[in-house]
């Protein structure tokens, strides 16, 4: 294990998972929670983008990785981390606390993420519609990959305030968050991330609207579609159907 990635010592993560069983795996924003039988819980963060492959004997590991976790049946999983990546051991008694996920709010697939549960969410807020959105404090798990068309399909420049918007343009991104989250994850997400049995995704350039298509024109009114800096981010938009 690469310790840099890692909240503790490598043999201490090793003496307290060692011979734990799985009892659950479920995400909170953009961050994986393995938890154990021990009391223990394994916190994976992709960063900016990791490979997460599972292997059934040491014959077929990959070339490159940083973590490698053992199964007793011989099988496992590597992490090859691009950049940023966490793998953090935290305690039942900890978990609450951890100050990477104790503030990491609701992500749309939860079922309570409702039109209502969204309105409610922004109701009173006056600042800009993109940055609320990003916030993982505010919405868990929406990345920048996806803004540029979640922002393009309802009709909002990146830059709107909140308090600016009417009734129907917060339905109108409630309803391109859900449409735009539920293809890709249609799709096994983006076609150069690998899912946990080394599939590619199907979710490709295609299939965005105008992400990442600087120049390009726009599919609704034929406009050059630009990319604007919205704090530490860019946006790509239409500045003729996102007016500001």
């Amino acid at each position: 294990m690469q310790e840099k990635c890692a909240n503790i010592p490598e043999a201490e993560f090793q003496n307290r998972i060692h011979g734990a069983k799985i009892t659950s795996v479920y995400h909170k924003g953009k961050w994986i929670i393995t938890t154990l039988s021990n009391g223990e819980n394994i916190l994976l963060s992709l960063g900016m983008g990791a490979d997460i492959i599972y292997f059934e004997n040491e014959e077929t590991l990959p070339e490159k990785y940083q973590i490698k976790l053992n199964f007793n049946d011989d099988s496992g999983y590597t992490a090859r981390f691009w950049w940023f990546g966490k793998y953090l051991l935290v305690s039942d008694l900890e978990l609450s606390t951890e100050p990477n996920t104790k503030d990491i709010a609701m992500d749309p697939f939860d079922e309570n993420f409702t039109r209502e549960y969204f309105a409610n969410l922004l109701k009173g807020k006056k600042t800009q519609i993109k940055a609320f959105l990003m916030n993982q404090k505010n919405i868990g798990g929406i990345g920048n990959m996806y803004m540029h068309d979640i922002l393009f399909k309802a009709g909002q420049h990146p830059q709107k305030k909140i308090s600016d918007m009417s009734g129907d343009d917060i339905n109108r991104v409630y309803d391109s968050i859900m449409a735009v989250l539920n293809l890709s994850r249609e799709k096994g997400s983006f076609s150069y991330e690998n899912d946990f049995y080394g599939q590619k995704g199907g979710y490709c350039v295609e299939d965005f609207a105008i992400g990442y298509k600087d120049d390009q024109p726009c599919p609704t009114c034929g406009e050059a579609i630009t990319s604007i800096k919205t704090g530490s981010t860019s946006t790509f938009i239409c500045p003729v159907c996102q007016k500001l």
